[in-house]
This record gives structure tokens, C-alpha cells and sequence, in this order.
């Protein structure tokens, strides 16, 4: 993190609401979050790790924050975690990541995608998983809001309330095909949006229709937008865009204003593995078929994943094992904070 985005974390910082009593206070409230916030960028993944870290670099902090008390204990930084309301934090940090992407271009293409923190599960304690739903640009690679749910089941009722965070205008939106429904689509062209959605079998008479039409229809090359090769990771893959205006019997299902119909082949060979495999995959538009950007639109929902593993592989956020709620959600965004900004 370079000396500008410090500042710029600093300033913000310093207008955070302390809520804590004023007599009682020892490290002040900008100190413990700058400190947590570089102590994770460095990987800190625990109370324990932030306070070592702390005590490595008090030298350097003290050019940035006050530390003339030393640094805070464990219990001080997790009783703050524990306290600032995660809306509060998150607004924050999101106030940072705009003026660090002040240069932002016009939002052509959103992907929203839902993140499980499988470690804040405590069975003992009847606590379930939280999970994150995230909204990501693919064009300026940014968070740009996101919304805690407690299952994966609720992916489904959180995604709208982050729908009405945003201005959507003109964009389009990708999900994955557990958005596959008539309200999610609704709540996207109520913002304005295009929506792209995965089509999977949880909407068997849809997906049977669209998979009958497209085997009927077969690889019409007039209908193929984009066929390109890839072997950039051990493996040969050819993957072909298939674009269909939507058949009246599909338009008669129900979904609104499905303008398009995209099927994508890929077929993959790896030397280290026997023969071809080939599998296809579906997905519904309001988008017009002469829309070209649509294969890229496909693709680059996959950036939303790609930050996902980050998370798990360099921030271990799968085995972070916090369940009070606040401050579990609180270090998720901290880590995603971490993230966005090294972006």
C-alpha cells in the first residue's frame, strides 16, 4: 500500500465515530483500525497476529497514527471489531476504495456473487455460517457494495437489498443461475439494468426448453458470436459463444423482457488427463443478440470468483474461526478492504 492510499485511509479514519466513553479511552480509535488494516495487508489472520505485528513495526505506525500509549492488546482490538456496526465499517472502507479508483470509467458490466466464511460456523453454539454477497465492476475491478446474509439459502433474498444499494444504470448484471428467478430479474430492470443470468436445472422447465431448442437449433454458425482458443493454464480449451433471439414457447415461461438466449461450448484436453470432455452451458438476457460484448460479459463474471479464492488462498477466510457476528463480518471486510485496494 503506497503513501496516497495511507492518506487517504488516515483522513478517513480520523472521522470515524469512537463509541466508545471518551474518559476511558486509551489508543485511539484511528490507531487500532490503521494497525488492524496493515497488519492484515500483511497477513495477519487473528487478534494475536494483528498485536505482534504491531510490535514489530511500532517504529514505523508512529509516523502515521498515535501509539504514544504503545500499542493496543488483543482484547482492545477485538472488543472494537465487536462494537462498530459492520454498515458503519463497510460504508467506510467504501468511501476509501472510491477516491483510491477516482479515475473509474463507466460501469458497463456488474457480476454479483455470494461468499461463504465457513469458519464463523460454531455448531455448539447453534451460530451458522455468514456469508457475503458482493457486487464487483469487472471494468475497474472494485467492490462496489456488498450485504451479509446468514445461509447460502438467503443469497437469494440478500441479492435484491444490494440491487437497491447501487446505480445500475444501463449496466448489465451476471448471477449465477441461483438468480435464475422472475423477482431477481424484476428488481434489476426496476434499476434501470440489463440482467445476464446462469441457467441451470433449478429451473427444470426453462432449462429443458432452452437445452431442446439449442439441440434443435445445433452450432449454427450463424449463430456463433466468438470461438477462441486458450492454453494459458495446462490445458487446450476451445470455447464457442452461441447467440439466440428467445423462441416465443421460451418468451411464454415467464422470465421478463428475455430478448436472448446464449449457449456456450467448451471443449478442454489436458495432457495429463485421457480423451476430450465437452460441456455446454446456458444463459438468459434482456440483452439484444447483436450485443457483442455478451461472451466477454460471460467470462469476466468470473473475476468475482477469482477474488474469492484470493481470499481463501492468501487470507485464509475460510478458516478464520470469529463468530461473534459483528466482529467476524467487521475483519471480512477489513480482508476485502485489503484486497480491493491492492487491485
Amino acid at each position: 500500500m503506497e503513501s496516497p492510499a495511507l492518506s487517504s485511509v488516515i483522513d478517513s479514519l480520523n472521522q470515524f465515530n469512537d463509541p466508545r466513553d471518551p474518559k476511558k479511552i486509551i489508543h485511539p480509535l484511528p490507531t487500532i483500525l490503521f494497525i488492524s488494516i496493515c497488519a492484515i495487508f500483511c497477513g495477519a489472520n487473528s487478534w494475536e497476529d494483528i498485536v505482534m505485528w504491531a510490535e514489530v513495526h511500532k517504529k514505523w505506525l508512529s509516523k502515521y497514527v498515535d501509539v504514544s500509549n504503545g500499542t493496543p492488546s488483543y482484547s482492545t482490538i477485538r472488543r472494537i471489531f465487536m462494537i462498530i456496526k459492520p454498515a458503519c465499517w463497510g460504508a467506510l472502507t467504501q468511501k476509501v476504495l472510491s477516491s483510491h479508483h477516482s479515475n473509474k470509467k463507466a460501469e458497463v458490466h456488474i457480476s454479483i456473487d455470494g461468499k461463504t466464511l465457513r469458519g464463523s460456523k460454531c455448531a455448539a453454539k447453534d451460530i451458522r455460517a455468514m456469508q457475503i454477497v458482493s457486487a464487483w465492476s469487472t471494468e475497474n475491478n472494485i467492490i462496489l457494495g456488498e450485504v451479509k446474509t446468514d445461509s447460502k439459502s438467503n443469497e437469494v433474498t440478500a441479492i435484491p437489498l444490494l440491487l437497491a444499494l447501487l446505480d445500475l444504470e444501463d449496466a448489465t448484471i451476471s448471477i449465477d443461475a441461483i438468480a435464475c428467478n422472475e423477482t431477481i430479474v424484476k428488481a434489476i430492470l426496476d434499476k434501470g439494468a440489463n440482467y445476464l443470468l446462469g441457467l441451470k436445472k433449478n429451473q427444470p422447465t426453462l432449462y429443458a426448453a432452452v437445452e431442446d431448442y439449442v439441440q434443435a437449433e445445433g452450432a449454427n454458425p450463424d449463430n456463433l458470436t466468438c470461438d477462441y482458443f486458450d492454453d494459458t493454464h495446462g490445458r487446450l480449451v476451445r470455447r464457442r459463444y452461441f447467440v439466440f433471439d428467445t423462441p416465443e414457447h421460451i418468451k411464454a415461461l415467464g422470465f421478463s423482457e428475455m430478448n436472448t438466449v446464449i449457449a456456450t461450448e467448451t471443449i478442454s484436453s489436458s495432457p495429463y488427463k485421457e480423451g476430450i470432455s465437452a460441456e455446454w452451458r446456458y444463459y438468459i438476457t434482456n440483452n439484444d443478440k447483436t450485443n457483442t460484448q455478451l461472451p466477454r460479459f460471460i467470462r469476466d463474471h468470473w473475476q468475482i470468483e477469482s477474488t474469492h479464492w484470493l481470499l481463501d488462498v492468501h487470507l485464509n477466510d475460510d478458516k478464520d474461526k470469529k463468530y461473534s457476528k459483528n466482529a467476524a463480518e467487521n475483519f471480512a471486510k477489513t480482508k476485502r478492504f485489503w484486497l480491493y485496494m491492492d487491485s
